[in-house]
């Protein structure tokens, strides 16, 4: 499943997830042997680096040109898949693409993501150092990556943020092969508790549903209740779309603080607040 943005409020999904083989992260020094018994002069061992791969990387700085910076709200994270392909996003637009592990080096090349409007520039100084040739340094318990311009970012393993007890702040709606952001003043969010039910906003309207978490990444929701506001004609139709999701099983995904959730051809994308 794609979820890609446009300009604006509407665009149409134009993603592709490069996939690559990646190998184990490595780092090779010089050791030289004192004494007998030991390894002879000229001969080395092999210093394992950080493993990269399998574990969701959240970014907890971005650093250009000795310049200090934080990711927006809603944070910046990726996961290097143990089958070379890599997603995340950098606060703003989904990206996938190719990565390559060898001798202590982080290869990256070119990445599909999406084009919706941001607002900030996070996000294309992100990808202007991980775009490229990297090296991967362990720092305690946090990773460095550093581009050849000496620009770097740095790395924390994080947790998902849990379905339930979170407010999940909509930021994109899926329908059939279009996405589209919220319209402007539109606030949609939804709280799964752990009283079996959901409530939240569909962007005008409140909502309250049953809710049933089952073991194998679906959900099932009960018919909507609402209130009977009526919101301009684009709000609206936001709202049309995620009542689409209730009254039947969905499947959803998280990873580190964003949620997807999917039914056939509609879905949401919501990014984690306050829970």
């Amino acid at each position: 499943m794609r979820y890609t943005q446009r300009v604006t409020h509407k665009a149409v999904i134009s993603s592709a997830a490069a996939v690559a083989a990646v190998g184990l992260l490595a780092a090779c020094g010089d050791q030289q042997a004192g004494g007998g018994g030991g390894q002879g002069a000229g001969q080395t061992s092999v210093v394992p680096g950080p493993e990269l791969t399998g574990v969701q990387w959240g970014v907890e700085s971005l650093t250009v040109g000795g310049k200090k910076a934080e990711p927006p709200r809603g944070g910046a994270y990726f996961e290097i898949k143990k089958n070379g392909e890599v997603q995340g996003t950098f606060g703003c637009n989904s990206f996938s693409g190719k990565v390559d592990l060898a001798g202590g080096t982080l290869k990256v090349g070119s990445l599909a993501r999406t084009e919706m409007y941001c607002g900030d520039d996070f996000e294309e100084r992100a990808f202007g150092v991980f775009e490229g040739e990297l090296k991967a340094e362990q720092a305690g318990q946090k990773v460095k990556l550093t581009g050849e311009g000496g620009d770097f970012i740095t790395l924390a393993k994080v947790e998902p943020a849990p379905l339930t007890g979170t407010e999940w702040q909509v930021t994109a709606v899926l329908e059939g092969d279009t996405a589209a952001s919220l319209p402007k003043g539109a606030k949609a969010r939804l709280t799964f508790g752990k009283d079996g039910r959901v409530t939240g906003s569909l962007g005008c309207n409140r909502v309250n549903a049953k809710a049933t978490v089952h073991d194998d990444g679906t959900l099932t929701l009960g018919p909507a209740g609402t209130t009977r506001k009526m919101c301009p004609d684009d709000v609206m139709k936001t709202e049309r779309a995620l009542l689409g999701l209730f009254d039947g099983k969905s499947e959803y995904k998280i990873t580190h603080r964003t949620l997807h959730l999917t039914k056939g051809d509609t879905g949401l994308t919501a990014t984690a607040g306050k829970g």
